[in-house]
């Protein structure tokens, strides 16, 4: 299992910007799940920066609205 950070407070990778919230990329041998997107589509970009394909996500999880 790899568990990537797509949106935290801070980013440990240059190509990636930081945001209040939470999205997590989390990769399985059989599934791609998305926990959550945070409060923009940031999430998007930081992955697209990553080499993550979004469209291959099978699961989406939401876990509460990131409005805070």
């Amino acid at each position: 299992m790899k568990i990537t950070a797509l949106i935290e407070n801070t980013a440990a990778n240059p190509n990636c910007k930081p945001k209040h919230g939470l999205s997590l990329y989390i990769e399985t041998d059989k599934h791609r799940l998305l926990f959550d997107v945070g409060s923009s589509s940031l999430f998007i970009s930081n992955a697209e920066n990553l080499g993550i394909d979004i469209k291959a996500v099978d699961t989406l999880v939401v876990s509460h609205g990131h409005i805070d």
